[in-house]
């Protein structure tokens, strides 16, 4: 009788086959032929191998069909020196209903040849961490300018260092567990991960750099604490644990069709957003609200070159900000929408979470908290519209909706910031600068829309 490389597993029978014979595979010559009632992988008495069986085959209705005698068996048998790890892998899985457990050959335990497969709860709690962690330099960073702070032993630096501790932990934990379940070291973390790895000792540098950089050069404050190198270290190793989760989330797209699959990578990409706020704070706010305006300029006075100097260049720097927050915002949109298909309530979450730790941070006695709320909530809820009816992106037949998109979401965005601070604080700049503004976010994102179409026909 002539076996399948399932045989172990499914009823065969004497004849399984009545087309034609056909050539038998190696995998299939190596398997022991059976009759009635045969051992698995290591025959003795029935089959015409010798040796003690372990787990044996009874056969059914006159030895026609052979199944496992007892599925649950505790042991499993040693296979051929020559069967493949593969093999042997999913046999394995398949009797124990759950990821391969290590084997036996020749009495030495054996270990997954593949990386560990993704875990969801992995991935939520890299993520949640990474949002921890990034949140905590915009607290410690408004601590900067508003505290007093003398030492680097604070309860600001505890928030986002406790933070890289427990994410220390989940990788820790995760490492040990894949390991025990028959996973090499080298293979204990899924794929997405290695690269996110990196993170650990790029962060620990920064830590030990900036607990020296503040002992030997002081402490900083202002504007400093955003450019201080340390900062940036330990900002670039978030940026790679937090790529983690968006990697993983990727990594299975065709089974990402929920918000609760594609949260994770929604998390990631708020903590990147968060560090990019982080790094660049001092264009957060394009300062248009009357709290930010410049001295008023009256001709004919001591002062008059110096207020005019003044306020071309906070219109300037206004300008230039709206037109970073537009390509900040739209090229994360644009990316998003282009390498996977979003649930309703990703972009409203995405910017939510990304947006409001540093309008937190920055608001003071200003409105800005409540203008990028609501700036953040409709360009969110805009987007999640925009996808859930017209699905864009940068594909065959779909460009216009592409393109409509990316002028959308941030003119959206501008446009509740400039109606929102003229509501709330009135606004200095000129209508001419406003609108100008304005379109120029609309350009913008349509720029980006266009770069994207072009890389994608090239």
């Amino acid at each position: 009788m002539r076996t399948s490389t399932l045989a172990t597993f499914v009823p065969v029978t004497k004849a399984p086959d009545q087309r034609p014979p056909r050539r038998m595979s190696s995998d299939e010559k190596r398997i022991a032929r059976m009759r009635g009632g045969a051992p698995l992988g290591c025959v003795g008495g029935v089959g015409n191998c010798t040796g003690k069986p372990i787990a044996t085959f009874e056969g059914i209705g006159g030895s026609l069909d052979a199944h496992a005698a007892n599925m649950a068996a505790r042991t499993i048998a040693a296979l051929r020196s020559g069967t493949p790890d593969v093999v042997r892998t999913a046999r394995c899985a398949h009797l124990h209903g759950k990821a391969p457990w290590p084997l036996l050959r020749n009495g030495t335990p054996m270990v997954a040849q593949h990386a560990a497969p993704r875990d969801i709860v992995l991935d939520y709690a890299v993520a949640i961490c990474g949002v921890w962690i990034s949140g905590g330099f915009f607290l410690d960073a408004w601590a900067h300018g508003h505290v007093p702070v003398e030492s680097f032993f604070t309860p600001y630096h505890a928030v986002f260092y406790s933070g890289m501790l427990a994410l220390a932990g989940v990788i820790v934990v995760a490492l040990i567990r894949y390991h025990e379940s028959g996973y090499s070291w080298t293979n204990s973390l899924p794929r997405p991960y290695r690269l996110a790895l990196l993170g650990v000792p790029i962060f620990v540098l920064g830590g030990v750099g900036d607990m020296a950089w503040h002992r030997i050069l002081g402490i900083e404050e202002g504007v400093d604490a955003l450019l201080s190198p340390t900062h940036q270290i330990l900002g670039l190793g978030i940026f790679f644990l937090a790529s983690g989760p968006i990697r993983s989330v990727l990594s299975e797209r065709p089974h990402a069709s929920t918000l609760w699959r594609q949260l994770p990578l929604v998390l990631g990409l708020a903590t990147w957003i968060i560090l990019a706020r982080f790094g660049t704070a001092y264009a957060f706010d394009p300062g248009a609200g009357r709290t930010n305006a410049p001295p008023p300029i009256s001709p004919f006075t001591p002062d008059y070159l110096t207020a005019l100097a003044i306020g071309y260049y906070k219109i300037a720097s206004g300008v230039l900000i709206v037109i970073f927050q537009s390509v900040l915002i739209t090229g994360f949109s644009l990316w998003v929408v282009s390498r996977l298909h979003p649930c309703p309530g990703t972009f409203t979450l995405l910017f939510l979470i990304g947006n409001l730790p540093a309008a937190a941070a920055f608001t003071n006695q200003t409105p800005l908290f409540a203008v990028t709320l609501a700036q953040s909530l409709g360009a969110g809820l805009l987007a999640d519209a925009l996808v859930l009816r017209y699905d864009p992106h940068p594909a065959l037949g779909r460009t216009r909706a592409f393109r409509s998109f990316a002028i959308a979401v941030p003119m959206t965005y501008v446009g509740i910031y400039l109606v929102g601070t003229f509501a709330l604080d009135r606004i200095w700049w000129d209508w001419n600068v406003a609108l100008g503004s304005w379109i120029w976010s609309g350009v913008c994102g349509l720029a980006l829309s266009l770069l994207i179409l072009a890389r994608r026909s090239a």
